[in-house]
């Protein structure tokens, strides 16, 4: 049935519950050099953190932009000393960086345009060899114990989607094309053996190693559970109702090659580690279904197998599994919590997490050395820039062993606060409210950014950082910026993800407007120099908004979902749509039309740009051109950037340097900070709400 929609001015007796909870980093400097455009595409972003087993070596990714393209370079840090170092060129694209048990040698892949090399260096002796090269695909890999070998998750050729008939030239893309098995391979680092096959009959996915190096505990998918589609998505049709990101944890014997089936059930179980005597395995069950928003927590189950017992619940029931303390009497977990992230410890008896990030920032990534002893860890904040820290376990006291990004100390940010308020429902809300670098008088004009998923999470992550919105520009030329976690979102438990089921375009948006009221009535936004924007679930959102409020003065969607009927049967997830909605579209097409905002074109008015990758099959590209289309034979003010070679992200620093190019000129355009403009706007008179039809 079509669902109510809501006037943008109903919610202001719900608005004075505005608090302001969080304030200003405390170890945060404070800069004096602006932000500009090409600062935000030199801040360097890390990622494939580890740890040495003993805890004294780590190494990591870096990625910034190097000329036209973002590269990933690896960097390596001895624990107790000295700060990291490059240890690959930085015209090389490289990545998966692991460390040997002592430390002392590193693996990590080289990705050429069509051929991948599988390298073992000796960063101390400057010594590099090539241990495999040509096409194919390593998801995970892991050194054996003992040091002497590889564990490699690998599809040994190419997956292609490229199809040849005999008697034909052409290549065609073939969709329901089976492309095989990821297996499990051990490569010996002596001499000069082929890799050998462990598990050749299963996918493989994640793994551990015991620490006897003679059991490998690895995700696979289930038996009934289709052929993959395009990029991995399951083929719909005779799953029996499963996820299409369905695994179970099998364990394989290396010598014999035998797998047997550690932990199946209807629920998806994830990211298997052995305890310090190997007689345990913990992994991570996520209930069916709905593996996208559903409550997941961290289960033990005894290697030679037995019924697996879960732990005790984390408070945002998502955690990410570290590993087990030195003594196994404990597991170690990273989980969103509101707008951060934190470690916690499980005791494996089942007591109640505790806390273990002693730190008011964000522990944006995390592991834990095989010891228990050590843990690598990403610090961050909304103004303070990321660097990887190392701490002991036992005691949290975090030291940067990098300085990557060491020059933005120098540059100013506004200041971010947690806001919280209540919904129409009397649901506690939380947000992100950025000042202005250089407050004006009166109230400033404010930037919506509606975060993805939807269950992720506006986070505090550093303002400054790679971005499609130029956030850390936008605060300096004057704007304020409002970032809220609406129902769905991340980081607030299970049961506030699932708040939006079968409910885009409900309780979110009522979320967003009871916000901006509030933020209004405490004078911290100006109610006529309003804009909003979003990408993929956050551009859904903004082309919802805007048909169903005049508020905006200007709105920017992108690669944002339009149609929920076409979306369900075009994007490599097919699920998902039927997963959030409760059926298939032909099976639920009136209520996917009903919460698609293609249904109320007619009514938007608002300026509105377009961004989307020519190549997405997350979001497809049809998506912005159907609203698109509506909007500029309506005659609304409209433009739809198409981005070459690009997918549902956007990798390429010229092309990200336009998005965020067209964002600024398209708000300064039509919502213009400043005082001038706010004089300007002052003199006329307001446009005037459309009430709850969305007439």
């Amino acid at each position: 049935m079509p669902r109510r929609v809501f006037s943008p001015f109903l919610w202001g007796a719900f608005a004075v519950a505005l608090l302001v909870v969080f304030g200003p980093c405390e170890d945060a400097v404070a800069g004096v050099r602006p932000f500009t455009i090409d600062d935000m595409l030199r801040v360097a972003m890390f990622d494939e953190l580890r740890i040495a087993p003993d805890g004294s070596r780590l190494a990591f990714t870096v990625t910034r932009a190097v000329g036209d393209d973002l590269r990933s370079r690896i960097y390596m840090a001895d624990a107790a000393k000295g700060v990291a170092h490059a240890v690959t060129p930085e015209d090389a694209q490289c990545e998966k960086p692991r460390l040997s048990p002592d430390g002392a040698r590193l693996a990590y892949l080289v990705q050429g345009d069509e051929d991948t090399d599988l390298v073992l260096a000796r960063p101390d002796a400057g010594h590099a060899k090539r241990l495999l090269h040509g096409r194919f695909d390593i998801a995970d890999m892991a050194f054996s114990p003992d040091g002497k070998a590889l564990f490699l998750a690998m599809t040994a050729q190419a997956k292609t989607a490229n199809s040849r008939l005999d008697g034909c030239d052409a290549e065609v893309e073939v969709l329901d094309a089976f492309e095989g098995n990821t297996g499990l391979y051990l490569l010996p680092l002596s001499g000069h053996a082929a890799p050998r096959l462990v598990v050749g009959d299963r996918e493989v996915g994640g793994f551990a190693v015991s620490p006897d190096g003679r059991r490998v505990a690895y995700e696979t998918v289930p038996p009934d559970t289709p052929p993959r589609g395009r990029r991995g998505a399951a083929v719909p049709g005779g799953a029996a109702g499963r996820d299409a990101a369905q695994s179970d944890i099998a364990l394989v014997d290396v010598a014999t090659g035998k797998s047997v089936l550690l932990a199946g059930s209807d629920d998806s179980e994830t990211t298997p580690c052995f305890s310090p005597d190997g007689a345990t395995v913990g992994y991570v069950a996520t209930q069916a279904p709905g593996f996208y928003y559903s409550a997941a927590r961290v289960m033990l189950v005894p290697a030679a197998g037995g019924a697996p017992r879960a732990l005790a619940q984390t408070p945002n029931a998502r955690p990410e599994l570290l590993g087990f303390s030195a003594s196994g009497d404990a597991v170690y977990v990273r989980e969103t919590s509101g707008t951060g992230a934190v470690l916690l410890a499980l005791p494996v008896n089942g007591g109640p997490p505790r806390p273990v990030s002693d730190t008011p920032h964000v522990v944006s990534q995390a592991t834990l050395a095989a010891s228990g002893k050590a843990l690598a860890l990403v610090l961050t904040d909304s103004d303070l820039p990321p660097e990887v820290y190392v701490s002991p376990v036992g005691r949290f006291v975090p030291r940067a062993v990098s300085e990557v990004n060491k020059e933005y100390r120098a540059f100013r940010l506004g200041r971010t606060e947690v806001v919280r308020w209540r919904a129409p429902d009397g649901v506690e809300i939380e947000g992100l409210y950025t000042h202005p670098v250089a407050p004006g008088e009166g109230p400033p004009p404010l930037l919506v950014e509606l975060h993805g998923g939807p269950a992720v999470a506006a986070d505090r992550q550093y303002l400054g950082a790679l971005n499609y919105y130029p956030l850390a520009v936008f605060g300096e030329r004057g704007y304020a910026l409002f970032q809220p976690n609406v129902r769905g979102s991340d980081g607030y438990g299970a049961d506030f993800r699932k708040a939006s089921l079968g409910d885009w375009g409900g309780k979110d948006f009522a979320d967003l407007q009871s916000g901006l009221d509030a933020l209004v009535a405490r004078k911290l936004a100006d109610p006529e120099r309003l804009g909003v924007m979003g990408w993929s679930y956050g551009g859904y959102l903004t082309a919802w908004a805007i048909g169903h409020t005049d508020r905006f003065k200007a709105a920017s969607i992108g690669a944002g979902i339009t149609n929920l009927v076409s979306q369900s049967g075009s994007m490599d997830l097919p699920d998902f749509i039927p997963l959030y909605f409760g059926g298939e579209a032909y099976e639920r097409f009136d209520v996917l039309f009903d919460h698609s905002p293609l249904k109320y074109a007619a009514a938007i008015k608002t300026p509105t740009l377009f961004q989307h990758g020519v190549a997405d099959e997350r979001v497809p590209f049809t998506q912005s051109l159907e609203l698109y289309t509506a909007l500029s034979r309506l005659g609304v003010t409209t433009r739809l950037a198409a981005y070459p070679r690009s997918g549902h992200d956007i990798t390429e620093p010229a092309l990200i340097r336009d998005l965020m190019t067209r964002n600024l000129d398209w708000f300064a355009r039509f919502a213009p900070s400043g005082q001038a403009a706010a004089e300007k706007l002052a003199g006329g008179a307001p446009r005037p709400a459309r009430n709850a039809s969305g007439s």
